[in-house]
């Protein structure tokens, strides 16, 4: 079990980089402000003289402008009148606080310690905010099909209690899932890895 679970921390989008690119422009993935650093020092890079939490907000703020450039596409693309009556809005306004809350959260766990020495309550708490976060987005997934049909149908996209119905049992479903992986999981969260480098190459450095 043991082999796999390292297999499976291995190649983790290694081999799917398109997948990871589009998970991590979309505020999905976990920011990757600790292997950009390192990569910033290893090329002498202008950011490498700035602290973490910089790095962190830099690389925040780019990822939340392609949100909002892909948005300000799907609007022009959809018309106005249909990206206000589908509420599309909504769903981009959701990808970016999750986002933001998933960068915060992960920074505060991971800066101050290696990924293997952060205490399991730590980890419990990052992975539960992650996780609602992903629970609130799956709820948004799943009333893709009651707007087609009610668009195939003619009715208007919200009519009905289904909509919300369906996203709050989805929601719910998936949050209370997302609390028993907090609480059993105790996978290194993709990202982290690169702290105890990071950590290495400071001490390294400092003697």
């Amino acid at each position: 079990m043991r082999n796999i679970m390292n297999k499976i921390r291995a190649n983790r989008f290694e081999n799917h980089l398109v997948t990871y690119a589009i998970l991590y422009f979309l505020l999905l993935s976990p920011p990757r402000a600790f292997q950009i650093k390192i990569n910033e020092r290893a090329n002498g890079g202008e950011l490498a003289k700035f602290p973490t939490f910089f790095i962190v907000a830099i690389e925040l703020v780019v990822r939340v402008a392609v949100v909002l450039i892909l948005a300000a596409s799907v609007e022009a693309v959809m018309g106005n009148t249909l990206y206000e009556t589908y509420r599309m809005d909504i769903f981009f306004v959701a990808l970016v606080l999750i986002g933001a809350a998933h960068s915060a959260v992960f920074f505060l766990t991971f800066n101050n310690k290696q990924a293997r020495q952060v205490s399991h309550a730590a980890l419990f708490i990052y992975r539960f905010v992650r996780n609602s976060g992903y629970a609130v987005l799956m709820g948004f997934a799943s009333i893709v099909p009651v707007l087609i049909w009610n668009w195939d149908h003619e009715l208007a996209p919200f009519k009905g209690d289904s909509a919300i119905t369906i996203y709050l049992a989805t929601a719910g479903i998936f949050f209370v899932l997302g609390i028993i992986e907090a609480k059993i999981m105790n996978r290194t969260p993709l990202g982290s890895e690169a702290k105890p480098a990071l950590a290495s190459r400071q001490s390294v450095q400092s003697q």
